[in-house]
């Protein structure tokens, strides 16, 4: 009886034992749960936080390109100063911290622009001048490829130009449609056929196109802020002693070229047409990225393309990565 009592009572403490041990791991697991969720609930608001403040920097530079002088566009104007802006805005606040960038597109080739009518030879010539001076490494073959598989990626029909059209890219492991129509990001063309991500991003050989294009600005070319390399793309006449004459001059502030050396205006040729029809001083689109950061290190990017619609910048592309 006695022994059976004994066993009694080591079972029942082994049961104790069990349910004691069975609620620390309950209360470990718990507060551990509460400890990620509270750390992600953190995490989750700092996110947010970083977003808000990048957001913030994005309308300013709305605000900025809205109270802009629009007769020309040059780097010596608010805008080209952005960053000493978002920096000095940033000394204003208690732990959060944004900085950014605010570019011209306008002072690089428009794609969009490839197949616009009467031009398409000098837009043709100044795409594959830009592979040229870059001296990306591709054969005149493969680059006259290139070009008819753009121009049937932009032109609205369905017809093949010696390019490609829907029945290639439907084709292809992952297949898609083929967008005939202009383009909504330079990165698009990284779908064309004949495209390839050195072409664009650049090699440790060459440098890519990807700073020297973009996608909504009619073509034209600013003055005052296109780099030499996207100067001499515009004709062989843009000489690097041109280029230099072009930089000597900016700001320009009225269409009035006449300082510009070794380029003559009053020619009347299909090339000094061309040059004069593409040229501008001001700008119609702009990019903005801008970091929103939080002490913790939480970290948020955006980027938005601004338009310029009656002189009134307006998002027409945002991205949060």
């Amino acid at each position: 009886m006695k022994h059976m009592l004994k066993d009694s009572q080591g079972v029942v403490l082994l049961l104790v034992l069990c349910i004691v041990a069975l609620f620390t791991v309950m209360v470990v697991n718990f507060s551990a749960d509460q400890g990620i969720d509270m750390e992600l609930a953190y995490n989750f608001r700092d996110s947010l936080q970083a977003q808000y403040i990048a957001r913030a920097g994005i309308e300013a530079a709305v605000v900025i390109l809205a109270n802009d002088d629009a007769a020309y566009d040059a780097l010596d104007e608010d805008w080209g100063g952005f960053s000493d802006y978002a920096m000095a805005a940033s000394a204003f606040l208690e732990g959060p911290v944004f900085s950014g960038t605010l570019a011209d597109e306008s002072g690089k080739i428009d794609l969009n622009s490839l197949i616009l009518s009467g031009e398409q030879e000098f837009r043709v010539l100044q795409f594959k001048r830009l592979f040229d001076l870059l001296e990306i490494e591709i054969d005149d073959e493969e680059l006259n490829d290139l070009v008819n598989a753009m121009i049937d990626w932009l032109d609205p029909d369905s017809e093949t130009t010696f390019g490609a059209e829907s029945d290639y890219y439907e084709s292809l492991d992952s297949p898609y449609v083929c967008k005939n129509g202009p383009m909504d990001t330079p990165e698009e063309i990284l779908l064309i056929k004949g495209m390839k991500s050195e072409y664009y991003y650049g090699t440790e050989n060459y440098e890519g196109i990807e700073k020297y294009i973009t996608v909504g600005t009619g073509g034209k070319i600013n003055l005052n802020t296109a780099s030499d390399t996207v100067l001499m793309t515009i004709s062989e006449l843009f000489s690097q002693d041109v280029v230099e004459s072009i930089k000597g001059c900016r700001p320009f502030t009225q269409e009035n070229y006449e300082c510009i050396e070794g380029l003559d205006l009053g020619d009347t040729s299909d090339e000094m047409t061309w040059i004069k029809k593409v040229i501008d001083i001001k700008s119609s689109r702009f990019s903005i990225e801008v970091n929103g950061s939080m002490p913790s290190g939480a970290q948020l990017n955006i980027r938005a393309y601004l338009q310029r619609i009656n002189n009134k910048p307006q998002i027409v592309y945002y991205k949060i990565y």
